[in-house]
């Protein structure tokens, strides 16, 4: 199997925190990584790569890549949940060595049709969409896009700043927060991204190609919505994590 995904040694040259992580909301920390022999690699905007801290060993994670396809490294948002896999990430450093699958997946971002799109992302479903709205910026592409992006507390937020930016490309941007409670001053939504939240900020996302990343219950229940409002399963293109 390992063969057949292709399994190159990297090199880990940097780590940030990019969440504080809450209680009940793990951080999000960024680990980037260049091959070690050197060869760039190459992907569209939405695959993912397989992680391994041991070749030899059956013991991997598969994460959407975040950074750009122009970029000599790869970078992955990984949200660090104590779990068998993640406990050991956590005790990288830089210097590192770790095994990386060449990238794979059909959640494949078309960042040349000339369409209308719409983003929906949960927690660290976020990831991908850095890759995307980075490749745009660095290619000076300017699409018509809706980010609905759903966190825990406003905290979760990976890179608000740099989120900002892409507004200049076409972007517009929904936040809503699932639990922090009323006290806590906020101006954008509260609760789960659901279809009236969609409707109120986007009337026009029938005519949208939509690209879903999430847990599970969260991208099936979204599908469920869209579908019932009359959206073709083609135009729903779906990256389920948790499975």
């Amino acid at each position: 199997m390992l063969g057949k995904m292709g399994l190159k040694p990297f090199s880990i040259y940097e780590i940030n925190e990019l969440t504080h992580g809450e209680p009940d909301s793990p951080r999000i920390v960024s680990f980037k990584m260049r091959p070690k022999d050197g060869q760039k690699v190459t992907f569209i905007p939405g695959m993912f790569s397989s992680l391994f801290l041991n070749p030899n060993d059956k013991l991997f994670r598969s994460y959407s890549i975040a950074s750009s396809p122009n970029e000599d490294y790869l970078e992955f948002m990984i949200e660090l949940i104590n779990g068998k896999f993640t406990s050991q990430l956590a005790k990288l450093k830089e210097g590192d060595e770790i095994y990386v699958s060449e990238p794979r997946g059909a959640f494949l971002f078309d960042s040349n049709g000339g369409g209308k799109d719409m983003f929906l992302a949960a927690g660290i479903g976020i990831a991908p969409f850095f890759s995307m709205l980075r490749y745009l910026k660095q290619m000076n592409q300017k699409k018509d896009i809706y980010l609905f992006y759903s966190i825990k507390h406003r905290d979760d937020i990976v890179n608000p700043l740099e989120l900002e930016t892409y507004k200049a490309l076409g972007l517009k941007v929904i936040y809503t927060v699932t639990r922090d409670p009323d006290s806590i001053p906020w101006n954008g939504e509260r609760g789960r991204i659901n279809i009236k939240m969609i409707q109120s900020h986007a009337p026009d996302f029938a005519h949208r190609t939509v690209y879903l990343c999430g847990g599970i219950k969260f991208v099936k229940d979204l599908v469920e919505e869209l579908k019932a409002e009359g959206m073709k399963d083609e135009e729903i293109k779906r990256d389920i994590w948790g499975e």
